[in-house]
């Protein structure tokens, strides 16, 4: 049923039970978990920011990717079923829907996090845009 299951992940304290909610439902499908970790494009600078070269900017970037890729590796490591790992760079929702239809992924378990009325009137939620998608 389920081939294949996404777990958007970001290091928050919810990571854990949704990887243990992840593998209760692999283990049951038999599927396979993709672990996926957006990294917000550094498409913005902040005033300090600007005055960083191009190339320091890469290079932030990629030692970013590189502890992530460390973080990530040391999750798939650790769990009891077949886990692959991606990283992309952009917009959480965007990616997340992207790597769906790339991967041909069957189901994505994701947490929601408490947020205020006001925070979430102007920002909204990952897991509510991937899911109104």
């Amino acid at each position: 049923m389920f081939e294949k299951i996404l777990v958007p992940v970001d290091f928050s304290d919810y990571t854990d039970e949704i990887l243990d909610v992840a593998v209760e439902v692999s283990r049951k499908f038999a599927s396979e978990i993709h672990l996926l970790h957006v990294i917000p494009t550094m498409d913005y600078l902040t005033p300090y920011e600007s005055f960083l070269a191009v190339d320091n900017l890469m290079e932030v970037q990629k030692q970013i990717e590189q502890d992530v890729g460390q973080d990530l590796d040391s999750i798939r490591r650790r769990l009891p079923v077949p886990t692959t790992t991606a990283i992309r760079s952009g917009v959480a929702f965007m990616e997340i829907i992207e790597y769906v239809r790339a991967q041909n992924i069957g189901l994505v378990i994701m947490a929601t996090h408490g947020r205020g009325a006001l925070e979430h009137i102007l920002m909204g939620g990952v897991a509510e845009k991937v899911l109104h998608y």
